[in-house]
């Protein structure tokens, strides 16, 4: 203590006196401890002011043996220091000692300074004498001594100075203490080393410390202490926003706090804005998305509640539904007047000038508008004018669009940009004006067949005019008009002839990019069969078959898109062009096309079903009657069974080859195992995944060797970054519930799955698949159903391969089995099976995992025999409610004694952190 706190050091005295000295500072030295304990004892109860008790104390420091008082102070401090857990009693002593500790050495007059300067000599020891035992080998005592250290640290004002050999030795053994085995400990050391950091040197080992466990610590606890922690620098600020799509959700908040209370706006690129806002406002934690719409609040108070700034410091064009996301929240928040005085300062006559159009304004426009138009009707008629007027502007900026040269990218994609926003906004009009609605229709036809505008403004414009337009027959006419007119510009042509469209002659890859555009919005917007309306089969037959032989890929891709959706509107259409859609994915090399091919397939098994298309001569002659001279036109080609056409046009697969095409296959497994296929495709893969767990999900497909294919395909580590892996996550949560075919397709896709992870050669990637958590995934989909059954099949599959990874593998799924609701017959043969697995294995650990099953199906076939012996011979035990408060009361019996006794003065003092160090 000397040597720590400088005291003075004794003489030696006569032997008489120097006795009679000692008694008298034995009586002294147990008053002042005696004193010290009666303060304590106050403070972990609670009763007392805490300025009270520190002025207390300080009092009784005031005396010529400092170091007597230190050695009372860390003698009763050991008793809290051995207390792991993290009761109040036991917080309030560690907060009193580490308040009394830097105010020790103050004057009495200074005890109310909000923030202390320096580090007076009491602290000092307090330190060293902490970081003395930093290493002890009792988990409670590192935990709280790095607590102590974190806590006095935290106390010392901002200015605070403390001596160079001190900072070291803190330094030093905090560095030591982050890689702690207990994670308390590392938290605390996390905390500590806060403010010992140097963000301006890019070697600093706190913060390469900081960073590799916010990317490497599997405790979430303590990646939030780091995330919270970290000085914000050009190196950190990535690793933060990464931390924004942490698996936990306190991660996540956290460092969405952290970038609210420490970054700026300015600070981050548009791509790490977006990207923050994408994991926030879609995040399923409440907390997290409110953490999110947090940080939105003061990007907006940056900018002055001008949003249009806002929007200009995001990615608008190319993040359009975020964006739209971004502008609700914030309209949800700020009030209605301040968002509508954003607008109204850059309107004239309720239109922004066109020269002044710009993404970020016209965009707020639209948001504004859509936001006012069901929730406050009277403002928005302050900021959107008649449809006629409209309709006169919009026509305007399209002529002025038209005139820009297509070399100026940068304004001409503005002004498509503009356009389009635009006409969305158009479609949010007040349509019970007659007036407006029918200078609408003339002014979006003129846009259409006049204007050069991009193919989705077209899109839109076909989209807007069936809003304007109600009867369905008039739009299919009107448009198919408008297509002529393209196709076909003869002057002084003013009525629509079928025929018409036979005898064009324009089939340049730009007109029939517009007009197959034109067909594709139509198809969207309308409810009647394709094949049985004139209009459309001429459509249908002149300009989209036409187009899908065209040599430009964008055509072929548009025809494609407008056969799939009339495919879907008619059920003799979807027969008619399957197979045609499957030669597609096969033949051709565009991978747009192929992708929107497969998307057509699985919308067309998803719609009609599969069994739809199996040859069926009883459905075919009903389709005869009901369709008439239709149906006898396409007879040659329908009366042609699927599977047969199938044949005809190669679609084999590789198992029908290995197979030698020995027994006709139905359509349904053909199309399977073209499924599977698709699945091992890079480019389909995605689509195929998608569109297999729809039907599944949806009941149009039962097959589980497609389910397992999901599974692993989901567990696939090469998968990691793929966006299917959030479609999967989303079909697993939620299949099998309620759905007895489900649960047998996830009992039957149980043991495959698992041999061929388990099963996969040295260099495949399945490998770092862990194939318990595939197991414990299953199960869990069953919900209990099943497990009997399944036990059942692991034990008979473990004595087959008993020491095989795959067999090990099915002893840790055979422990999260739910046996609690098994029949005792099942219980006893699993019993017995799992002995007989007990003599077969080896492994130590495998042992350990049986024998503690054994265990809990031993408890189940005796309990009920315990339970009729206690019914029989002994009289009804008590209700639970009095055991419970019965055991409750003698606890906190327990509790109490043991705090009163905390304190209590042992027969031969020694310091306890010496044994267990």
């Amino acid at each position: 203590i000397n040597a720590e706190y400088g005291g003075p050091s004794t003489s030696g005295e006569e032997p008489a006196a120097q006795e009679a000295g000692k008694r008298e500072e034995v009586e002294e030295t147990s008053k002042l401890l005696n004193r010290m304990k009666t303060i304590f004892d106050s403070v972990q109860k609670g009763y007392t002011h805490v300025g009270k008790n520190i002025e207390k104390l300080w009092e009784l420091k005031q005396s010529d043996k400092e170091e007597v008082f230190f050695n009372h102070f860390w003698y009763l401090l050991q008793h809290v220091c051995l207390v792991a857990a993290r009761e109040p009693p036991t917080e309030r002593i560690i907060q009193f000692c580490c308040k009394f500790a830097i105010r020790a050495d103050l004057e009495r007059e200074e005890f109310a300074d909000a923030e202390v300067s320096q580090t007076g000599p009491f602290a000092i020891a307090l330190f060293r004498r902490c970081l003395k035992y930093h290493n002890a080998n009792n988990k409670a005592v590192r935990f709280r001594l790095c607590q102590i250290v974190n806590i006095i640290l935290a106390s010392l004002g901002g200015d605070a100075e403390i001596d160079e050999e001190l900072y070291n030795l803190i330094y030093n053994c905090m560095l030591e203490r982050l890689k702690d085995k207990v994670p308390g400990v590392r938290v605390q050391a996390v905390n500590t080393l806060n403010r010992l950091q140097d963000p301006t040197d890019p070697e600093c080992p706190v913060m390469k410390g900081y960073l590799t466990i916010m990317k490497t610590d599997g405790v979430a606890e303590v990646r939030r202490a780091a995330v919270k922690a970290i000085a914000v620098s050009s190196k950190s600020l990535m690793p933060i926003i990464e931390r924004t799509r942490d698996t936990n959700p306190g991660v996540r908040r956290a460092a969405y706090e952290v970038l609210i209370d420490k970054i700026s706006i300015r600070a981050m690129k548009i791509s790490y804005r977006m990207k923050l806002l994408e994991s926030g406002l879609r995040d399923r934690n409440p907390n997290v998305k409110e953490a999110c719409i947090s940080l939105i609040k003061k990007w907006v108070l940056y900018y002055e509640n001008d949003i249009v700034k806002l929007l200009k410091a995001l990615d608008v064009e190319g993040k359009v539904e975020l964006c739209e996301e971004v502008v609700s929240e914030i309209l949800h928040h700020v009030h209605i007047d301040t968002a509508v005085e954003c607008l109204v300062k850059r309107q004239q006559n309720k239109v922004i000038p066109t020269e002044e159009l710009s993404c970020e304004n016209v965009f707020y426009w639209h948001c504004l508008v859509a936001h006012c138009d069901p929730q406050h009707p009277d403002i928005y008629d302050k900021i959107m004018p008649t449809l006629s007027d409209f309709s006169k502007y919009l026509k305007e900026y399209v002529i002025t669009a038209s005139s820009i040269s297509s070399e100026d990218y940068d304004a001409h994609y503005q002004a498509s940009y503009v356009v389009k926003v635009l006409i969305k906004i158009a479609k949010l009009g007040d349509m019970s004006d007659e007036a407006g609605r029918k200078a609408l229709i003339l002014v979006t036809k003129y846009i259409i067949i006049e204007a050069e505008i991009t193919v989705q403004s077209i899109e839109r414009l076909v989209e807007l005019y069936c809003v304007a337009e109600d009867d369905e027959q008039a739009r299919i006419k009107t448009v198919a008009s408008v297509i002529n007119d393209v196709r076909n510009p003869l002057e002084g042509a003013t009525q629509f002839d079928l025929n018409s469209i036979e005898s064009c002659e324009k089939n340049d890859p730009v007109t029939m990019i517009r007009c197959l555009t034109m067909v594709s919005g139509l198809i969207q917007n309308v409810k009647c069969d394709v094949a049985f309306d004139p209009t459309l089969s001429v459509l249908l037959e002149n300009v989209v078959m036409s187009g899908v032989v065209s040599q430009n890929e964008i055509v072929r891709h548009l025809s494609i898109k407008a056969l799939g959706l009339s495919c879907i509107l008619s059920k003799t259409l979807a027969r008619k062009y399957l197979v045609f859609f499957l030669q597609v994915v096969l033949v051709d090399n565009y991978a747009e096309i192929l992708e929107t091919s497969l998307k057509v397939i699985f919308d067309l098994f998803l719609v009609f079903g599969i069994d739809t298309f199996e040859e069926d001569e009883e459905k075919k002659e009903e389709d005869k009657e009901e369709n008439g001279d239709l149906a006898e036109e396409d007879e040659e080609d329908i009366s042609v069974s699927l599977t047969e056409r199938m044949d005809a046009t190669s679609l084999e697969t590789s198992a029908d080859k290995e197979k030698g095409s020995s027994e006709q296959e139905t359509f349904a497994n053909k199309i399977i195992e073209r499924f599977k296929e698709f699945l091992d495709d890079e480019i389909l893969r995605g689509v195929a995944a998608e569109g297999i767990a729809k039907l599944m999900y949806n009941g149009r497909l039962v097959d589980p060797q497609l389910f397992s294919r999901l599974l692993i395909l989901w567990y696939n580590p090469t998968t990691e970054d793929d966006p299917l892996r959030h479609c999967l996550g989303m079909f697993f949560s939620t299949f099998g519930a309620d759905k007895p075919e489900s649960l047998e397709v996830v009992e039957q896709a149980f043991f495959p799955t698992l041999e061929t992870i388990c099963d996969a050669p040295h260099t495949s990637p399945l490998q770092e698949i862990n194939p318990a958590n595939v197991a414990e995934l299953m199960l869990s989909l069953l919900r209990g159903f099943h497990h009997e059954q399944i036990a059942i099949k692991m034990c008979n599959e473990i004595l087959i391969r008993p020491s095989s990874s795959y067999g090990r593998c099915l002893v840790k799924a055979l422990q999260q089995c739910n046996v609690v609701t098994w029949q005792q017959s099942n219980v006893k043969l699993v019993l017995s099976l799992t002995q007989q697995i007990l003599e077969e294995v080896e492994l130590a650990s495998t042992k350990k995992s049986l024998n503690s099953f054994i265990v809990k199906l031993n408890s189940l076939i005796t309990k009920p025999l315990e339970d009729k012996e206690d019914k029989e011979n002994s009289s009804p035990p008590p209700p639970q409610n009095s055991q419970t408060s019965s055991v409750k009361s003698t606890e906190s019996a327990g509790k109490t004694a043991k705090r009163k006794a905390l304190f209590a003065t042992p027969s031969q003092p020694l310091d306890l952190l010496d044994n267990i160090t």
